[in-house]
């Protein structure tokens, strides 16, 4: 999206625990000027789909960013920082009932641009769509679409 956008973009994966049961993330930045790294010092929204990803970097989403948080997984006695909003997102049921089991993630992405307004919501499905079909796997789009809708319906609760 944020390519699409002509935005400058950088991403840093790490998925090595997670053979052991461990843990992935993804370092994702853009920005409308040169970024100089893809370390993260602190985080604008945080996509939590697991516990141990709340707990580990929470505490660096800075005041007023964002905790889009998989509720499905993520107990409701979940710790957050008080400084920033929290959308909870039950990202496999919704999934599920779009009969997107594999779509949990794109949930929690409408939920994403719908509360965070980053990009519009056709810049976002034309991109994901796009994505997919570069992919070859443009058969997927209409289920891929109806997961990123079901979380785009999902609004943050008032605090």
């Amino acid at each position: 999206m944020a390519v699409d956008s002509d935005k400058e973009v950088t991403w840093m994966p790490a998925y090595g625990p997670t053979m052991r049961g461990g843990t992935a993330h993804s370092v994702v930045k853009f920005s409308d000027s040169i970024i100089g790294s893809p370390n993260m010092e602190e985080i604008d929204i945080l996509v939590a789909m697991n516990s141990p990803s709340v707990d580990a970097y929470g505490a660096l989403v800075k005041e007023g960013g964002y905790i889009i948080v998989n509720s499905d997984i993520v107990a409701d006695q979940q710790q957050y920082p008080d400084n920033v909003n929290i959308v909870k997102v039950p990202c496999i049921t919704l999934a599920g009932k779009v009969n997107n089991p594999k779509g949990a993630n794109l949930v929690a992405i409408g939920a994403l641009i719908r509360n965070c307004e980053l990009f519009t919501r056709e810049q976002a499905l034309l991109s994901m769509n796009r994505f997919f079909k570069d992919k070859g796997k443009e058969k997927f789009n209409e289920l891929n679409t109806a997961a990123f809708e079901s979380g785009y319906d999902i609004q943050r609760e008032e605090k």
